[in-house]
């Protein structure tokens, strides 16, 4: 019994949630207010993140994938970062890929995300150690 805990304790790397990646960006993102978004009760599709830095406001969906290449987008989901991007909105797309690295998606190119995953080249690519700083910088100046 004491063999199987200890080699159950030495499995590969649990996934990563997205409630934990939402974790992640709120402690490392400084200097910017940042509200986690529940849509329960309110309008399907928006995204998962409101932000405002230096009085410029975006919006981010977060996604996380753990194995493979596809990011999983709904429908709603892209129809509301195209709409805003259309009306003059800032929206990304946030996603933890398998790697760890993290990319940075322009909203307005949702459908082509969810069409191509994690294929698609994304405007900016972060590797650990994350220079959390630029992910702000882009998203201010896109």
């Amino acid at each position: 019994m004491v063999e199987k805990q200890r080699n159950k304790n030495y499995t590969k790397e649990s996934k990563l949630k997205e409630s934990a990646f939402w974790q992640l960006i709120r402690k490392n993102l400084k200097n910017v207010h940042l509200q986690r978004i529940e849509t329960g009760g309110t309008g399907r599709g928006i995204p998962d993140l409101n932000g405002c830095s230096d009085s410029i406001e975006f919006w981010a969906e977060l996604k996380v994938v753990n194995s493979g290449k596809k990011i999983a987008l709904r429908p709603e989901q892209i129809a509301w970062l195209i709409q805003r991007s259309k009306h003059g909105g800032r929206t990304f797309i946030i996603v933890r890929a398998p790697t760890s690295d993290i990319y940075l998606y322009k909203g307005e190119d949702a459908r082509e995300v969810l069409d191509e995953g994690l294929r698609k080249d994304p405007v900016l690519t972060l590797r650990k150690p994350y220079d959390w700083d630029s992910l702000l910088k882009f998203m201010k100046i896109i």
